[in-house]
């Protein structure tokens, strides 16, 4: 409201506060004073024969109002009374029915929690084991390595005798078997539960192990749970071997404690990181969709699929299973008929014997117009779609091209924020039949497994990994680094670690944001309604917030995890509330523009008319009551 508007209301509020004053006043004075010579000019007039009935005598005036002492009536004065006591009555309930509620607002415990650093984790513990007999250039190229790493918290430790034999017979069993021995491991040999694992796993030349490699002078393999380990050549002291150790050493701690191997894979940290499918309470929904372009039941090309036995319970169980500590992911499938893609008509390339879609039509590929049903209403939150793309008989095989024209080894791509696109070309691509023999056929076999692999590997990628774990192509030299693939699960243990503390960090950071937002929102507004719910989920999101931290400096990942996503539920379920959104500002130009023409044009007649009827009332009673007193004297 700017001066103008306040000069204007002041003014007004004037003129009603003077003009009820003055009727006041009347009440208090019900017989008007005669005004100075008026008996004298009266009486004048009359001497002179002139008649003036606009001027009445005191004795004419009284006579007028006394009405000979009979007692005024009360139905007129009862009515105004009536009606201006309603309006009294009813302006409680108007107070309470449009009354703002402000709940108060922990604003200065919001200001303090916003002014701490983000939620950070103590570096993970890496305990890195190596042979005691092992030259001690390896011990020293370890310890440097370690030294190197500020990612993680590395405690190098050297086994004797009996122990170091243990990890000789290690070296000769296959990264399975050694991956199984790790896991079953776990938290039993002295390894606090959470704490990561290096093991060196020196071998000798003449060792036959399927888990050796010749091709480079130092392997680091990374398991599925929390242990990787290093194959190196017993007693190897050149230069090269020990700086392939060194790099060995800080490469694992940095793969296991951040999921950077090495890939390029985005930090913690990173804004593009940051997205998640989950809401802020963890859920996420996962849609798959097969999508025949377009069905020909001549030539057998319409396809489905078991969803529910061959997706879901042998793929999508297992992924959801890993990533629990994440979230709760839930999935859904559908099939989808006539989905043909919406950019332009892939050419042909002689050399691969196919249809090409170049990566600059990627953006276009999805059609807006594609029915992927979902039950979005039920999580509130964004799903995220996984299309088995299955292209028609005249574009057909299909192949998706990266940005240097190379073939995609999935055949597909990722829609960052939306999912991913797989191009499934089946059998029936170059005239064949289909595998049921009839008009509909089915993805199995191993034709779905690659589907499911591409599908996992797009879901990693959204969620901030790599499009696989680390892999041989990976460019080190004298080192070659592998990963034991995680099954059917697609994430490892350690993979998962990585995600829940991005995650945790990432939601609490939102949480504070949220609060910090809704604080200057109900500071900046107070008109704004504030009810005592959204007060309560601040107050919970705060606490939450605490409690996020105590278990990040006592190191439980999986404590800090839950507060901070606690917290972040809490802040968007305040932030959010369908009650500020609705009303969320009302100024106070809206509320004059509202009730002046209403109640002002109503209300003042209202009561300047009681004013006059209590004014005659009174001033009838009191000269009743005169004139029968004066006729008492006189009788």
């Amino acid at each position: 409201m700017d001066d103008t508007e306040r000069f204007a209301t002041t003014a007004l509020l004037l003129l009603v506060i003077i003009r009820l004053v003055k009727e006041v006043k009347g009440v208090l004075e019900p017989m008007p004073r005669w005004p100075a010579g008026g008996r004298e000019a009266i009486e004048r007039k009359k001497s002179e024969g002139e008649e003036d009935e606009d001027w009445l005598t005191p004795e004419e005036e009284f006579e007028r109002w006394a009405k000979g002492g009979a007692r005024p009536g009360r139905k007129r004065l009862l009515v105004s009374v009536s009606q201006a006591l309603l309006v009294v009555l009813a302006v409680p309930v108007w107070w309470r029915t449009t009354a703002i509620v402000r709940a108060p607002i922990p604003t200065r415990a919001i200001s303090t929690e916003t002014a701490l650093p983000p939620l950070t984790f103590e570096p993970p513990v890496v305990h890195v084991t190596l042979p005691w007999d092992e030259s001690s250039e390896l011990v020293s190229a370890v310890s440097k390595g370690a030294a190197a790493c500020s990612a993680a918290d590395l405690r190098v430790r050297a086994l004797p005798g009996v122990e170091a034999t243990r990890l000789a017979e290690l070296a000769r069993l296959t990264d399975l078997d050694v991956d199984e021995w790790a896991n079953s491991q776990s938290g039993g040999d002295g390894t606090p539960a959470g704490d990561y694992r290096l093991v060196f796993l020196p071998q000798h030349p003449d060792d036959d192990t399927a888990g050796g490699d010749d091709t480079a002078g130092v392997t680091l393999v990374v398991g599925t749970g929390r242990t990787a380990w290093v194959r190196l050549r017993s007693g190897a002291d050149d230069a090269e071997t020990l700086d392939a150790a060194t790099r060995a050493t800080r490469l694992a701690a940095e793969c296991l404690a951040l999921g950077k191997c090495g890939g390029g894979e985005s930090e913690p940290g990173d804004p593009e990181s940051d997205f998640s499918p989950l809401t802020p309470d963890g859920r996420a929904l996962l849609s798959f969709t097969i999508a025949n372009a377009s069905p020909d039941r001549e030539r057998g090309h319409v396809y489905s699929w078991r969803f529910g036995s061959d997706v879901e319970d042998c793929f999508l169980r297992h992924t959801s299973a890993a990533l629990s500590r994440l979230g709760g992911f839930e999935t859904e499938g559908q099939v989808l008929y006539h989905a043909k893609s919406a950019g332009k008509r892939p050419r042909w390339d002689d050399d691969k014997k196919a249809f090409v879609t170049p990566s600059s039509e990627l953006p276009f590929f999805v059609d807006s117009e594609w029915s992927l049903d979902t039950s979005v209403g039920e999580l509130a939150a964004k799903p995220l779609h996984f299309v088995v793309y299955v292209p028609p008989s005249d574009e057909c095989p299909l192949l998706v091209l990266r940005e240097d024209g190379t073939p995609s080894p999935a055949n597909g791509f990722v829609v960052p924020g939306w999912g991913g696109v797989v191009v499934w070309n089946p059998p029936t691509c170059g005239g064949g039949t289909s595998s049921d023999g009839g008009n509909k056929s089915y993805l199995s076999g191993s034709d779905l497994e690659r589907a499911m692999e591409a599908a996992v590997g797009q879901l990693r990628q959204l969620l901030g990994l790599s499009p696989s774990p680390p892999h041989a192509d990976i460019d080190e030299p004298k080192l070659n680094i592998r990963s034991v693939p995680a099954s059917s699960a697609g994430f490892a243990t350690w993979e998962v670690d990585v995600l829940v503390r991005r995650r945790a960090a990432a939601g609490h950071r939102a949480a504070m944001d949220s609060l910090d937002s809704l604080a200057a929102v109900v500071k900046a507004m107070p008109e704004m309604d504030v009810p005592k719910a959204l007060a309560e989920a601040a107050g919970e999101s705060l606490s939450e917030s605490r409690l996020a931290r105590e278990a990040a400096v006592d190191g439980r990942l999986e404590d800090a995890a839950v507060h901070a996503r606690n917290s972040h539920a809490h802040a968007e379920s305040a932030f959010f509330h369908p009650q500020i959104i609705s009303l969320l500002y009302f100024p106070q130009e809206y509320k004059l523009a509202v009730y002046i023409p209403l109640f002002l044009p109503t209300l003042f007649p209202l009561f300047t008319g009681l004013m006059w009827d209590v004014k005659f009332y009174v001033r009838r009673t009191r000269c009743a009551a005169e004139h029968r007193r004066r006729a008492g004297k006189a009788d």
